[in-house]
């Protein structure tokens, strides 16, 4: 079978011939090898390492024209060396929106960047980010999915071009801070709902667009809910109705398939993951999450392809043989009966060792047949 089938298989929950092994590489250790953050760097990285491309910097969306007087604008305001200060505004007529972001200042990670002031304040400014929202509805003029064509085509079946797609909590996440998100949840529930709604309806303009796309996979990132420890019961308010969306959409056209990113602790979180149908969730961390990889494969294997928990400080930190013997205890608690997938259990650090990643993968390929 080739990384492609097998990669697949295991959504689909079968047993392919060999597990696949599909490390999260992302831009910053793209960058550090190849000096580029485009999606053909990872997969260039893939290639190296002879491991199936998953999840890079690749989506599916859309184009919108929004009126006059609605625009955005980006500035530095201060630039030392590597370290760069920049301040971004998004204009409109109801008032503007205002963030501040430091990058550059990891020389052994140049690509990693900090939000140091965030673009919603208060309550009035969630009344502008609906109203932004609402304008792109409203201006909605194509789908656009030409970069996942590009990477399926190019990838043929060494990779899957992934597409990845958010869900509104990661979009109020973002423009106000975990903290004061989930503040905001709580103290103006009504507003924060009519927000949630508009910013769904446009993610859902991007899952309509993966319709489209040649790609057949797709990852929904729900990391700030479960990793902001939302608890159940908010999380079946907040979070549970896109999972469910999202999936039913996917699911609508033969040959796509709806998996979950998360984060954090996710055992209490899982039955009704499970029960909106999802084709896969990762990725079970080893060090925040509350789930062991075993447990997870015994009691949800059979319903959903299982991916992650590698620990990624091995492949920073580690010697080759920890790094080997890492992925053995992966195969050893998830890889039988199939419907597993060797993903790391976040993303592969700027810091990760090459030596350690091909070891991850000479062992798959050494003890990881069926």
């Amino acid at each position: 079978m080739t990384r492609k089938q097998r990669f697949l298989a295991a959504v689909r929950r079968e047993q392919p011939d060999m597990v696949a092994v599909a490390p999260l590489i992302h831009h910053r250790f793209a960058h550090k090898l190849l000096g580029r953050t485009d999606w053909k760097a990872v997969f260039e990285v893939h290639q190296m390492l002879g491991s199936c491309h998953h999840r890079g910097p690749i989506g599916a969306g859309w184009h919108s024209k929004m009126p006059d007087g609605w625009s955005g604008e980006s500035k530095v305001l201060e630039k030392d060396g590597p370290r760069t200060l920049t301040q971004n505004v998004t204009h409109t007529p109801l008032g503007n929106l205002t963030s501040k972001v430091v990058s550059g200042f990891a020389p052994d990670d140049p690509i990693i960047s900090k939000s140091i002031e965030y673009e919603v304040k208060g309550p009035d400014d969630w009344e502008i980010v609906r109203a932004i929202h609402e304008k792109r509805l409203e201006g909605f003029t194509r789908y656009e999915h030409a970069t996942a064509d590009e990477a399926h085509d190019v990838m043929g079946e060494d990779g899957v071009a992934s597409v990845g797609l958010g869900c509104s909590i990661a979009h109020i996440g973002s423009v106000r801070g975990m903290q004061d998100m989930l503040y905001d949840l709580v103290d103006y529930p009504d507003l924060m709902e009519s927000v949630r709604q508009v910013l769904f309806a446009n993610i859902e303009k991007s899952v309509e667009s993966f319709l489209e796309a040649k790609a057949e996979v797709a990852w929904c990132d729900i990391c700030w809910a479960t990793g902001a420890n939302m608890g159940p019961e908010m999380f079946a308010k907040w979070c549970l109705p896109e999972v469910q969306r999202v999936t039913e959409i996917a699911h609508s056209k033969p040959g796509k398939y709806m998996g979950l990113y998360t984060l954090g602790k996710i055992r209490e979180l899982l039955p009704m993951l499970v029960d909106a149908g999802v084709d896969f969730i990762e990725t079970f961390e080893p060090n925040q999450g509350d789930i062991t990889l075993a447990e997870a494969k015994k009691l949800y294997g059979k319903r959903t392809c299982i991916m992650g928990n590698f620990n990624c400080v091995t492949l920073a930190r580690g010697t080759v043989e920890q790094a080997r013997a890492e992925a053995r205890r992966c195969l050893k608690e998830a890889m039988k009966g199939g419907s597993y997938v060797m993903v790391t259990g976040d993303e592969v650090p700027a810091d990760a060792r090459l030596e350690n990643l091909k070891a991850m993968v000479e062992t798959v390929q050494e003890y990881g047949r069926y």
